[in-house]
């Protein structure tokens, strides 16, 4: 907690998993959801081994965000108005970095036919920002509602959690893709 890489770099705004530690920015370990999400990180290395690059990094980043969300919205912890469900980092100082809800809202996609879909090789293929595919198929599986002309029932939290858990643990392979 409170990590500065270097002088240049503080306070350092940002979190991460390097393959052996945790390490936050000063106020970044206070937001539940972050905390989850590098949790997550280091489950996905050593289940699914989701390789971090293009689709499957893709994947692995939404996991990571799926798993920090669902810590939010359980904890009782944190901000968990209906306005902030589903944004992540929102209690974080630099504010929410993404929505799970409404990918578009932050310019990351929602399907893979968005405008919004990165092709590029920035960002390791765009991870961070194609993360936005599964995390609206989340926020759909899990409170559902109409998109893309079809309409999703919702599952809840409970179930759908249950799914991701076994599809991550027991599906998924390293270079899995959307």
């Amino acid at each position: 907690v409170r990590y500065c890489p270097s002088a240049a770099e503080c306070p350092y705004e940002n979190a991460s998993w390097d393959g052996k530690q945790m390490t936050y920015g000063d106020g970044f370990a206070s937001a539940d959801d972050v905390v989850g999400h590098e949790l997550a990180h280091g489950f996905t290395e050593f289940s699914s081994h989701l390789f971090y690059y293009y689709q499957s990094g893709a994947i692995n980043e939404s996991f990571s965000d799926v798993w920090g969300e669902f810590v939010d919205q359980t904890n009782g912890a944190g901000t968990d108005t209906p306005a902030v469900k589903w944004l992540m980092g929102e209690d974080t100082s630099i504010g929410a970095i993404r929505n799970m809800k409404n990918p578009p809202a932050n310019s990351d996609p929602d399907k893979m036919t968005s405008t919004y879909y990165y092709t590029g090789d920035s960002d390791s293929g765009g991870v961070h920002t194609n993360s936005g595919v599964n995390n609206k198929a989340t926020f759909l599986m899990t409170d559902g509602g109409a998109f893309n002309g079809q309409t999703v029932t919702a599952l809840g939290l409970t179930k759908t959690a249950k799914i991701y858990y076994d599809v991550q643990r027991n599906l998924l392979v390293s270079g899995s893709d959307y």
